[in-house]
């Protein structure tokens, strides 16, 4: 291998190695509340993230990704009695978020070169008294799905 495609191979990885570290710096930053939280907001840059909700009153959540992806696991979460919102938005990443099979989930998605998709208990199959989430969804070359399986 010659001297200058060794030195543009070096550059490429401390690039990627800089990248990766400021994009954990960013993410840190942006990430608030925790597992007990009734509001969350988690981001994951150039990496990943596992997210559990413990909360008892879960009012809202957020989670953005660019370049890397986060799981969101909500069965141990119970949800404000007006329900719940979470906003989801990724960008050349992905996001799962796992719900139990008794919430009633409906999802607004917007997609631009990638898919959101849902596959939870049909609204026809739970009680009209069934806790509600309401999931807001935006990804840009990347994808994501709410699910009843882990």
């Amino acid at each position: 291998m010659g001297r200058k495609l060794k030195q543009v191979i070096m550059w490429i990885v401390v690039a990627q190695v800089v990248g990766w570290i400021v994009g954990q710096m960013i993410a840190k930053k942006m990430t608030k509340g925790d597992e007990a939280s009734d509001e969350f907001q988690v981001a994951a840059i150039m990496g990943g993230k596992k997210f559990e909700s413990h909360a008892r009153d879960l009012k809202s959540g957020s989670a953005i990704t660019s370049m890397g992806g986060i799981e969101i696991d909500l069965r141990d979460a119970t949800l404000d009695s007006g329900g719940a919102r979470l906003d989801l938005k990724t960008t050349m990443g992905g996001i799962q978020v796992i719900v139990p099979n008794d919430w009633a989930v409906d999802v607004d998605k917007k997609s631009l070169a990638g898919g959101f998709d849902a596959k939870v208990t049909p609204l026809e199959d739970l009680p009209e008294d069934a806790p509600k989430l309401h999931v807001h969804a935006v990804t840009r070359m990347g994808g994501g799905l709410v699910t009843t399986k882990g």
